[in-house]
């Protein structure tokens, strides 16, 4: 069951996964459907103890903890093994050298690149990387796929001080990152509302440091497709005021971005400087 781990959570009786149980369940209650406070947050006044949306992030950790300790076991497990072929098979030295470089990388800060396919996915990712790595960052791709398993995706979130991604619904797991962390949200042309409405507000309640990129004509495909004065590219919201189906058609479904690495570079310059600032801090406040 794909989201069993923050079912297991919420109740104390296990979930029932309908797809394979085919009993019949009688209960004397039931609440059939969700009871939504707003985008991606919790009103605290509806709620028992006056929980936040902080508290639900302290959830996400007790139910994905557990599988990424195992996962972090299994892979020294693994590490060692290879350390003694290794040093069977190779000079000391080398493994120093191992050693110091993964000590540096420990220090630097990691950048999550949330990686789309076709539709607003960013067309020079590959330079964004190559910029991000000069810059300092070390630098993960995250193609989340339906069969991706929640635990290692909120284990590559939860460990990053930078995520960026392109509007859309995988956006979402800025949920699995540390407050104080960064999430730049990359806005297409004609996504202005839904993008600050669904990701960016929540955001900066759940106590991330936020930032939208809203992109210039130019760096959308569809400048390649229409005339430089045409309301789809000068005027969105005009086109979105026709209806939900055109900003579907438009800006949802036939639209890439080309980042302007100059333009964007100013942005990620202060992020990787205010990332710097905060895993120092962090370091300072661990050696109290």
């Amino acid at each position: 069951m794909k989201y069993g781990d923050i079912l297991s959570q919420l109740s104390d009786f296990p979930a029932i996964d309908f797809s394979g149980d085919k009993r019949v369940h009688c209960f004397p209650e039931a609440i059939v459907g969700l009871r939504i406070h707003d985008e991606l947050t919790v009103d605290s006044s509806l709620m028992e103890g006056n929980k936040t949306i902080r508290d639900f992030r302290d959830l996400l950790d007790r139910a994905y903890w557990p599988r990424i300790r195992g996962l972090i076991r299994e892979e020294e497990e693994d590490q060692a093994q290879s350390n003694m072929e290794k040093s069977a098979l190779s000079p000391s030295s080398n493994n120093l050298i191992e050693t110091i470089k993964e000590k540096q990388e420990s220090n630097r800060p990691k950048l999550v690149i949330v990686s789309r396919n076709g539709s607003r996915a960013i067309t020079n990712e590959d330079l964004l990387v190559k910029m991000a790595e000069d810059i300092g960052f070390v630098v993960e791709i995250l193609r989340p796929q339906r069969t991706t398993e929640l635990a290692k995706t909120y284990r590559v979130l939860n460990s990053s001080d930078v995520m960026i991604g392109v509007h859309g619904a995988a956006m979402t797991h800025f949920l699995f990152m540390k407050p104080g962390s960064v999430f730049i949200q990359v806005i297409p042309l004609g996504t202005d509302w839904a993008a600050e409405t669904y990701y960016g507000e929540p955001a900066v309640k759940f106590g991330l440091r936020y930032i939208g990129y809203k992109i210039l004509p130019k760096e959308s495909s569809l400048y390649d497709d229409y005339d430089k004065n045409d309301p789809i590219l000068i005027d969105p919201q005009s086109v979105n005021d026709k209806g939900w189906e055109f900003t579907k058609k438009i800006y949802l479904d036939r639209q890439t971005v080309r980042l302007n690495l100059g333009r964007f570079r100013k942005r990620l310059l202060r992020v990787y400087y205010y990332s710097i600032a905060q895993k120092k801090k962090s370091l300072h406040g661990q050696s109290l």
